[in-house]
């Protein structure tokens, strides 16, 4: 028998290429959908690495669009049909693509099954030496495959209690899985797949009640579902053990995530169960950087849920030129919002982009020169936009807020009594066990604002002020006193005598001892 009707589909809705997909039962039609893609970039990728026979392609996507993958396909794989999608207001598209040699069209409201193995048929019969389509038999195991694409999509499956048993005898099911897409390079997304393999192959080996079966249904996914008998537990802690050090073994790959679901008993819940914790559990990554392994029964506690921040309020705040006690509000606010990975991800990446959008308007009302951060703006928006972690997102942030700091003029201690103020404190009370947080809650300052903003204002680090400040206080007292090194460690603040003479060693060159003993010699030669 002839091999089935390769067909490749493009277009750049996840919701339309699961409805053409889900649309048919291409197999026993003839055909098989050997890929998909979101643009005509990735479209000729596949093509060149699939070598479909027809490609089935939206006109209007992003980064290259249909009429360009068509010209582009036609020109360097002539074998190839091209089936067009399109609306009605954009049929001037389709004409053009006509010139190219598309074999025809379908208008996407006519996009029905009946009608769309007509096309295919009519297509198929143009390629020569394929043939009209011939009807296959489907087997056991791609009954199987299309029951867990359509399950994965959201659409329910027709496959018997017989079939599924054949294939999956034991009781308990879970899915594993890992998103390769932050893995660029292939050879590396090869050498993970090969370790989960034989991880996954070790646990079967272990015990005959275990049966697994990788899943090709999400692109970009490595995905298995998991099928043993009671009891599994201590195998599957161990399986989570040898998934923990692989992002060890590969320390270039920092966003590597295993999501473990929670075990299900009906092979039919397996839609139910991706959708609603699978995915779920993988949008918690985003908060959860160091955790290798997502799964419910281990995660964190959530704190309180934060308040949302009223950013009319922050706005008034600018408008009357409190910037630093709106920058800290707003990014104490966001590193709460942080801890709570229940947080929506595009909720939590828009309220960043607002606040950029919302600061550079108001800035540029108060006459402030902003060019520099328009110029900017979309940058720390498409950073924003593709930061895998929330901790990323809130550093552009930051970046952005010195940048806003700069415009405002309030690196200038002179003038900016704020700052003075803090300045002050530190000189006041340098012989306490002063530290970052405790001077930031007493100047209603984020932590990590203050550490970046202190750095902004003043050319030093927080620390380095700090020790600067008390290792002058130690030099007056080394040539002014006749106290011990220990004891004058302990009156400038530093309660270890060996960290002191570290410190000052570091910053002057010498030993406190050898300082004072230099000072005295000078003095006598006075």
């Amino acid at each position: 028998m002839r091999s089935l009707c390769k067909v490749l589909i493009v277009d750049d809705e996840m919701l339309v290429r699961q409805g053409i997909k889900h649309l048919l039962d291409w197999e026993q039609a003839g055909y098989s959908i050997v890929g998909e893609a979101s643009n005509g970039l990735e479209a000729l990728e596949l093509v060149e690495e699939l070598q479909p026979h027809i490609v089935i392609t939206d006109i209007v996507m992003p980064i290259m669009d249909g009429e360009k993958l068509v010209r582009l396909v036609k020109e360097r794989y002539p074998a190839i049909e091209v089936i067009v999608l399109s609306s009605f207001s954009e049929f001037d598209y389709v004409r053009s693509t006509f010139q190219n040699g598309v074999a025809d069209y379908i208008l996407k409201p006519k996009l029905e099954a009946e009608y769309l193995l007509s096309i295919l048929h009519k297509t198929a019969a143009k390629i020569e030496g394929l043939g009209a389509p011939v009807k296959e038999e489907r087997s056991e195991e791609t009954q199987i495959v299309q029951a867990i694409d359509k399950m994965l999509s959201g659409y329910e499956a027709e496959i018997t209690t017989e079939i599924i048993c054949r294939r999956f005898p034991y009781p308990e099911f879970l899915l594993l899985g890992v998103n390769l897409n932050p893995v660029k390079d292939k050879l590396e997304k090869r050498q993970i797949e090969k370790i989960v393999n034989q991880y996954l192959h070790d646990l079967r080996s272990e015990s005959e009640q275990t049966e697994y079966m990788k899943l090709e249904s999400v692109p970009g996914t490595l995905l298995y579902l998991l099928n043993a008998s009671d009891p599994w537990t201590d195998r599957i802690e161990q399986l989570i053990q040898n998934l923990s050090r692989i992002p060890q073994q590969h320390e270039q790959i920092e966003s590597l995530h295993f999501i473990i679901s929670d075990r299900f008993e009906d092979f039919c819940q397996l839609g139910n169960v991706y959708t609603k914790q699978y995915e779920r559990l993988k949008r918690y990554s985003f908060y959860l950087p160091t955790y290798p392994v997502l799964e419910a029964d281990h995660l964190p506690a959530l704190p309180a849920r934060a308040p949302e921040i009223d950013m009319a309020e922050l706005i008034e705040g600018l408008k009357r030129k409190q910037f630093q006690k709106s920058f800290s509000s707003f990014l104490e606010h966001i590193h709460e919002k942080s801890l709570d990975y229940e947080t929506d991800v595009f909720e939590f990446k828009s309220l960043l982009g607002n606040f950029i959008f919302n600061v550079t308007n108001t800035l540029s009302k108060l006459k402030f020169e902003t060019e520099p951060l328009e110029k900017k703006k979309y940058d720390y928006f498409r950073q924003i936009d593709q930061a895998v972690y929330a901790r990323d997102a809130i550093q552009f942030i930051e970046n952005f807020i010195q940048e806003a700091e700069s415009i405002t003029r309030e690196t200038d201690t002179s003038t900016n009594p704020s700052f003075y103020r803090l300045l002050n404190y530190i000189q006041e009370h340098y012989a306490e066990p002063i530290t970052l947080t405790e001077v930031a809650k007493k100047f209603h300052f984020n932590a990590s604002y203050l550490s970046s903003y202190f750095s902004a204002n003043n050319n030093e680090g927080f620390s380095e002020y700090v020790n600067k400040v008390r290792v002058e206080k130690a030099k007056e007292m080394l040539v002014a006193t006749e106290e011990s090194i220990s004891e004058i460690s302990d009156r400038v603040g530093y309660s270890d005598q060996s960290y002191f003479t570290k410190v000052f060693k570091k910053m002057t060159g010498v030993s406190p001892s050898q300082y004072r003993k230099e000072q005295v010699q000078e003095n006598q030669n006075i």
